[in-house]
């Protein structure tokens, strides 16, 4: 009896799980449709995050076009792929850490070792299979980020995150820029990590000196170092990354994309020992390090082109003894290309041009004159008056006391910083302390203005009416009509200009001196040199837009009158003693 319940029970509970399982497919194929009509597609949505997720993370800005032809595809890579056949569809899919991806509605598809323009050419392939009639698009969404590390001449060596469409070139510009530490992180910056970080500066520099290397920083990366940067891919091999031939040609082959696991290794410095130049009549002279391959054409590109007065006809290419000529097309490039050897030469020559007379130039005029603007003049030739005449003359309110010129100084860039020019200017010097600060100070603070007196020019001096030069600027201000007063005065400010009026005249206008004022030291600032005068000369009078200033009282430290006539006493008191052995020892 208990066989036959016990075997019933068994009986019941197949037949319910063979139910449930006939229940469990039934219920699946009316959700998915029969066999022929399975979609894959939905499948893969429940095993894929939802396309816009791929598109989430952010990561460093790309610094190039990405090029299809020379990006190799990784893991994590997002394409898309678009399907124009019925209804348009896009889906997302990301390359898997085997570098390959599953194709909608198709199935697995590797894309090791293939560009992007590869893995395009093979997802479409496979798409047209299914469907020939089919127009299928496929594009890189997003870029993986990877891992690379930086070795030699950068400031800060290691391993950096990177996206894969960075080129070499960027990779070696984060390596030379400071890392940001936690706090610059988090928006904010502490006294410490400054000290940190300049910490860190001072030894990667200690360290590459020691190296022999030169330190890059942020500026360009020297020729031999520029050309020579290798870099080692994870499967052995190698490849030269030379950036000034990328620059020249636009070669994503010398500036490439990186990989997983690259290293790159920058160079020192060992100087331009096989060198090729061109120089001349370009844009850009230039002294590069020399690589077996080179072309002159590629120093043409470097060099950025000739200048406008650069002769087409007259290019020399010096290589060892030899010189040949260099004829361009009406393309602007070289017609014959040849190869360069170290130590090449590339002189572009200036057209001759045939000039009758003096060369002209430009000169400007401003302020107070009929017709301000530029005008052309001759050089040697044309003066201030002549300018000034072209001008129309001056206006009513014209004042020359106050006028000048302003000349365009020819010096290197360089030279044009005060400090630079400063310290050029004291090489040879023989100068005080003092003097030397007071050197340094004029020098700061010196104006590019040609010595002339234009009112003095108007009034008949001809040494005042000087030659001009090209780029000269005439100005000739208005009359302000006042004279500001300041320092120890009971009222200072401005007093309204009176021609002919001595200093003291204009302080009696400003309340006349204040208690303790320094009336020996007062002087007169003139408007147009800036240079102090005493007010109590003969013939010096005040003109419109001249400064006076009177120091306030000298300050002088507690017990410095006692201090004062002790040492006038004792310095008398040992005069006397002195005579008086003089007086003993030879006169009696």
């Amino acid at each position: 009896m208990n066989h036959s319940i016990t075997l019933i029970r068994s009986m019941c509970t197949t037949l319910f799980c063979v139910c449930t399982l006939v229940i469990g497919i039934s219920v699946e194929a009316q959700l998915m449709g029969s066999s022929s009509d399975f979609d894959m597609t939905k499948l893969m949505q429940t095993s894929t995050p939802p396309g816009a997720d791929f598109l989430k993370a952010e990561l460093l800005p790309s610094d190039n076009i990405v090029d299809a032809d020379h990006y190799r595809i990784g893991p994590g890579d997002v394409l898309s792929i678009q399907t124009l056949s019925g209804n348009a569809t896009e889906q997302y899919v990301s390359v898997s850490p085997e570098n390959a991806i599953l194709v909608p509605r198709i199935g697995e598809l590797s894309l090791k070792n293939a560009t992007l323009a590869k893995a395009k050419s093979l997802i479409i392939d496979m798409m047209k299979q299914r469907n020939p009639n089919a127009t299928v698009t496929v594009m890189l969404r997003k870029c993986r980020s990877l891992y690379v590390s930086i070795r030699g001449n950068v400031r800060y060596p290691g391993t950096y995150a990177i996206p894969a469409s960075m080129r070499v070139s960027t990779a070696i510009r984060l390596a030379n820029q400071p890392p940001k530490s936690a706090s610059q992180q988090n928006g904010g910056t502490t006294q410490a990590a400054m000290e940190s970080a300049k910490e860190l500066t001072v030894i990667e520099a200690r360290r590459s000196a020691m190296r022999g290397g030169t330190l890059t920083g942020n500026e360009e990366l020297p020729s031999f170092v520029a050309r020579n940067i290798t870099v080692l891919h994870a499967d052995g091999t190698s490849s030269n990354v030379d950036l000034e031939k990328a620059l020249a040609l636009s070669s994503a082959t010398d500036d490439p994309t990186l990989r997983e696991g690259d290293q790159i290794f920058v160079p020192f410095d060992q100087g331009l020992t096989s060198a090729i130049a061109i120089a001349g009549a370009v844009i850009r002279p230039i002294s590069i390090a020399f690589k077996k391959g080179d072309k002159a054409s590629m120093l043409l590109k470097l060099a950025y082109g000739l200048t406008d007065d650069a002769d087409p006809s007259n290019i020399q290419l010096k290589q060892g003894d030899a010189i040949t000529t260099l004829s361009m097309n009406d393309n602007g490039q070289f017609s014959n290309d040849p190869e360069l050897m170290p130590g090449a030469v590339i002189v572009v020559q200036k057209q001759q041009f045939a000039v009758k007379g003096a060369s002209t130039g430009v000169v400007e005029v401003t302020g107070s004159v009929q017709r301000p603007g530029a005008y052309t003049m001759m050089q040697g030739q044309t003066k201030l008056k002549d300018i000034i005449e072209q001008a129309g003359g001056f206006t009513d309110k014209a004042y020359l006391p106050l006028a000048y010129i302003v000349r365009k100084e020819q010096q290197a860039p360089a030279s044009n910083e005060p400090r630079y020019r400063a310290i050029m200017g004291m090489q040879y010097t023989d100068l005080t302390a003092e003097d030397t600060t007071r050197y340094l100070m004029h020098t700061m603070f010196r104006q590019p203005t040609v010595a002339c007196d234009i009112q003095k020019a108007f009034n008949g001096s001809e040494d005042d009416n000087v030659f001009l030069e090209s780029g000269d600027i005439i100005v000739i201000p208005e009359n302000p009509k006042r004279v500001y007063v300041y320092g120890q005065v009971n009222n200072p400010g401005y007093v309204t200009f009176e021609p002919g009026k001595s200093m003291q005249w204009y302080i009696d206008r400003a309340g006349g001196y204040a208690s303790g004022a320094e009336k020996d030291l007062t002087r007169i600032i003139k408007g147009r040199s800036h240079v102090w005068i005493k007010g109590t000369e003969k013939n010096v009078v005040v003109e419109s837009g001249d400064e006076i200033y009177c120091p306030p009282p000298t300050y002088r430290p507690p017990g410095y009158e006692y201090q004062y006539y002790t040492f006038l006493i004792t310095a008398i008191g040992g005069l006397v003693g002195i005579l008086n052995v003089v007086y003993w020892a030879f006169l009696r």
